[in-house]
């Protein structure tokens, strides 16, 4: 096994020094990638060196690379050494982590990697974290967790006769509407509170939607507060929604999934002040950190809500150890992988205050890129402290905007998205996901970006 993990780092260290020269968009049409993948029929086996070879070549040629610096897409950072090892070794051990007694280690490493992330937040040290697959299931949890504190009694009994209500922002993520489906809620008690010009949930109309259901006879349970939404990077007034939540008697959560990057970051956190007063926090560490897919994280102020939800007693596991509690009871996970070890190593490899100079140098490129564009006569649109910059082609209509990314992204050198608002605008973004984004990448990108609007003016 050892050359062929040496011949992956060899791809590895060929793929980071030629990156910048490459396309960020997959390079093999579809036909051609179901064609080489006809050729596997499974009959015979095949020698692990060339299946190495040829799978690489299937993802460096035929994948949307995420992990290019001039990848200013969602949420996907690139990767760095420790990450990347640290996935290897999970998988050489293969630690189990939802009993505590089957990887006593790997779970250890865990309790005190959240821990870190804790604090950040600004929870006590009762609260409790935990690793996810990723945000939803987070929220799922959150969702849950709030649902066994306003009715004690829906672990057992369900839902019945009851009218639940939740409430997030028209900027919220659409991952609620999915768990309000799959928990049996249904999406019509999914609330959509109007934002602000600033993309931000108005307090005042999320006062009243509590009022107004109140008096239709619903329950209002939760309010899920975004840190960071995912179109624009709005933060929701978290302090006054904590405020409102306690009058009302709320369940806040706060998805911070991607947001969280601010808690890392001395000069960003004032923007996350109130985080600290929120039952419960969704946080990725794969939208934050420079660690492989998947890594979320569920943290949550009482556990006991949790553990109302998720505890079970089997015949053929061990009970728990006194103060170690096993994941599966308190999570929707039973088996799980080893999640958390890519984080811990990106974190011990980093250290606290190299990790906060990473966050501060994606906020920086953002400002680059937002005096580059005025500079060259695009509008700003949003004004986010986070390293996520919207704009538009000056009061263009909104199908010139989708022409313009759809330009860009078919040219190959840089990649953005499209933000279409609920009133009808649609705007270009652009995220700062990869830690090495420099200046020169900032430079390419509005290059890339005046290339394309000469083509469509000249058309």
């Amino acid at each position: 096994m050892e050359r062929e993990l040496a011949r992956v780092a060899r791809r590895w260290a060929r793929w980071n020094a030629s990156v910048r020269g490459r396309p960020v968009t997959p390079q093999l049409a579809e036909a051609e990638l179901a064609a080489r993948l006809a050729a596997y029929d499974f009959e015979a086996p095949r020698a692990l060196p060339d299946l190495i070879e040829e799978a690489a070549d299937l993802l460096e040629q035929g994948s949307l690379h995420a992990t290019h610096p001039r990848y200013f897409g969602l949420f996907v950072p690139g990767v760095t050494e420790a990450g990347v090892v640290a996935e290897a070794l999970a998988a050489v051990y293969n630690a189990q982590l939802g009993s505590w007694w089957h990887g006593p280690a790997a779970a250890h490493v865990e309790r005190r990697t959240l821990a870190f992330f804790r604090e950040r937040i600004g929870l006590p040290p009762a609260a409790s974290g935990t690793f996810t697959t990723g945000g939803s299931e987070a929220n799922l949890t959150g969702v849950l967790a709030a649902l066994a504190a306003a009715f004690p009694r829906h672990p057992e009994d369900g839902l019945a006769g009851a009218r639940p209500t939740l409430y997030l922002s028209d900027q919220g993520h659409d991952s609620f509407v999915k768990i309000a489906r799959t928990v049996g809620l249904g999406a019509r008690a999914v609330r959509r509170v109007p934002s602000d010009a600033r993309q931000r949930m108005d307090v005042d109309a999320l006062a009243h939607a509590i009022a107004r259901d109140r008096s239709d006879g619903c329950a209002p349970f939760l309010v899920a507060a975004t840190l960071g939404t995912t179109a624009t990077g709005a933060v929701d007034p978290l302090p006054e929604i904590a405020d409102l939540c306690a009058r009302e008697r709320l369940w806040l959560h706060v998805d911070a999934a991607w947001g969280g990057i601010a808690l890392l970051s001395d000069a960003l956190r004032p923007h996350a002040a109130g985080i600290e007063r929120a039952d419960s926090v969704t946080w990725d560490a794969h939208k934050t950190l420079p660690v492989p897919m998947g890594a979320g994280m569920f943290f949550v102020r009482d556990r006991r809500f949790t553990e109302r939800v998720f505890a079970v007693r089997t015949a053929y596991v061990p009970e728990a150890q006194d103060g170690m509690p096993d994941a599966y009871q308190h999570t929707l996970q039973w088996s799980r992988r080893f999640i958390g070890l890519k984080v811990f190593l990106t974190l011990a490899a980093l250290g606290r205050e190299g990790l906060g100079a990473l966050v501060d140098r994606q906020a920086a490129m953002a400002h680059l890129l937002r005096r580059r564009l005025g500079a060259d006569g695009w509008t700003i649109a949003s004004d986010s402290p986070l390293p996520v910059v919207c704009f538009r082609d000056g009061e263009a209509p909104a199908e010139r905007t989708t022409a313009l990314v759809g330009d860009v992204v078919a040219e190959g050198a840089v990649w953005i998205s499209e933000v279409r608002l609920p009133d009808g605008r649609r705007w270009l973004r652009a995220c700062i996901t990869h830690a090495d984004a420099g200046p020169e990448d900032v430079e390419a990108l509005v290059a890339a970006l005046c290339r394309a609007r000469a083509r469509l003016a000249a058309a």
